[in-house]
């Protein structure tokens, strides 16, 4: 079989999709070619964060579970800031019903997306790129490959691997009196759970999400790490499901987002916050990116890896690496040392003063430091405001 088109898609996640529907929309021909069947679980964590969720726009309300303006940051159970706004921090969905919202609105767009295809050979062809699945052979003028982490794109056209780092998380359920009204309406994030990384806690509606993400490889460690977070929140004797494991890129090499006529994007391309580990807003941006990188080359005739690499040096990386160096210093310090400084009421007035010069000019931005007593409630003890909020 032989069967030609502008744009073939390898994988149908949040870039994926993303790409295929912008495609479609340019008014070119993509076919996107997607191992699994979904709906399908994707282990994540499953937060739409502010800037996902102003590149979505609304069109993630179908999916969502719940959304939160305040969100706690953690230093283990001693100290906490407290961080509220007038929007939303953050929304939190789960990944079977996301990417099935995504795939549903690129085919509605006039993308074809084919399920259960695996990929097996990518070889570039003359002008185009020859797609090989099983038996059958495809050919496109580009191709974006958008199949995770760990795809198998890269082994294929023998680009260099990804740094890895990884996440690991349970799905937590209540007994059966329902879901209590955990965190006080807020996400949390506890910066002493893991070694150069964080735990976190994300509400959605019938159980909670609990994990941990390092910069550090997948291993025995972060497994130890997640149980002994669980067990510090108070959620060891709920039902649980998994644990899930899954690498998290936390850095590129030179050859990261492709060759001269296959562009990887999202996850694939390591366009992940090294810090957060977040990945969902750059995959949605470098996806629409690349298909826009493709339309402008096949109408100026441009290379359109350099049309892609400039789109994304502009606009995505500022995204994902603008906290890197901070946030290196921050996890260099160690969760111990973190731990230790949590113990020093001095800290708390000194913290309070960080965040209020850093924060200046965020409109509707607060504050809460808190401390907790050792019976295991929360007590404020600091509170400030940024110069916009109002009284």
């Amino acid at each position: 079989m032989n069967e030609a088109f502008d744009v073939i898609m390898v994988g149908a996640g949040p870039a994926g999709s993303s790409c295929a529907r912008r495609v479609a929309d340019l008014g070119l021909s993509v076919t996107v070619l997607e191992k699994s069947t979904f709906p399908r679980s994707k282990p994540c964590g499953g937060g739409l964060t502010e800037r996902a969720l102003r590149l979505l726009n609304g069109e993630q309300t179908p999916v969502e579970r719940q959304r939160f303006d305040t969100v706690e940051i953690a230093f283990d159970r001693h100290l906490s800031l407290l961080a509220s706004g007038r929007e939303v921090f953050i929304a939190t969905t789960t990944r079977a019903e996301f990417d099935a919202l995504l795939a549903r609105e690129a085919e509605a767009a006039g993308a074809r997306i084919e399920f259960g295809r695996a990929v097996t050979g990518l070889e570039h062809d003359g002008e185009g790129v020859r797609v090989r699945v099983g038996s059958e052979s495809l050919t496109a003028r580009h191709v974006v490959v958008a199949d995770g982490a760990r795809g198998a794109g890269r082994h294929m056209l023998g680009l260099t691997p990804l740094l890895m780092g990884g996440g690991i998380y349970v799905r937590a359920f209540p007994g059966s009196d329902g879901l209590p009204e955990l965190l006080g309406g807020r996400v949390l994030f506890d910066l002493t759970a893991a070694k150069r990384g964080y735990g976190w806690v994300f509400p959605k509606g019938d159980h909670v999400n609990v994990g941990v993400f390092s910069q550090c490889e997948l291993s025995a460690r972060l497994r130890r790490d997640l149980d002994a977070f669980v067990a510090l929140r108070g959620l060891g004797g709920w039902r649980r499901e998994g644990p899930f494991a899954f690498p998290i890129p936390v850095g590129r090499p030179a050859d990261a987002l492709g060759t001269e006529r296959v562009l990887f994007a999202g996850d694939a391309a390591g366009l992940v916050n090294p810090v957060t580990g977040e990945g969902i807003s750059a995959a949605i941006l470098s996806g629409r990116l690349a298909a826009e990188a493709v339309s402008e080359s096949l109408d100026t005739g441009r290379a359109v890896s350099a049309l892609y690499a400039r789109r994304v040096k502009a606009e995505v990386i500022p995204m994902t690496d603008g906290s890197r160096t901070k946030g290196g210093r921050v996890y260099s310090l160690g969760p111990g040392f973190l731990k230790l400084v949590a113990r020093t009421p001095v800290v708390k007035g000194m913290i309070a003063y960080a965040w209020r010069a850093a924060t200046r000019g965020s409109e509707g931005l607060s504050l809460a430091v808190a401390g907790r007593p050792a019976d295991g409630t929360t007590g404020t003890s600091v509170r400030t405001r940024s110069s916009t909020d109002s009284t």
